[in-house]
């Protein structure tokens, strides 16, 4: 059956790669969960992390921590070293500035708008 267009006032445009949307599922699935998160945010200040240490600054068993860094590992955020018995972790370069970007917001305050658009609106005024 032929689909009629005639009436469409959106221009024809390319078919999407569907390969580009699962990286970008990946990266925001494992975004998307706060010990991953604090795992990331550790990494940036720290610059490399030992899961052990990891387990202490989290309070979580390693299996759990373990899951997570494959986790991030998987979705391209993370270098690996394996060094001895330890296994070190830090942020790729080229995800620092998009996590940098991630963690200057401040979460939502009690009227629901970021801290930071809040301040940035006081700023302008």
């Amino acid at each position: 059956m032929k689909e009629d267009f005639e009436g469409c006032e959106v221009g024809q445009f390319n078919i999407i790669d569907e390969g580009i949307f699962k990286e970008l599922s990946e990266l925001l699935s494992a975004l998307s969960n706060r010990t991953r998160l604090a795992i990331l945010a550790i990494a940036m200040k720290q610059g490399e992390v030992c899961a052990c240490r990891l387990q202490q600054s989290l309070g979580l068993p390693q299996p759990t921590v373990t899951v997570h860094l494959q986790k991030l590992y998987g979705a391209g955020l993370l270098n690996k070293r394996e060094a001895w018995r330890y296994t070190y972790f830090s942020i790729k370069k080229e995800h620092e500035s998009f996590l940098s970007a991630i963690f200057a917001r401040k979460p939502a305050g009690p009227g629901g708008t970021h801290q930071r658009e809040t301040e940035d609106k006081r700023q302008s005024q």
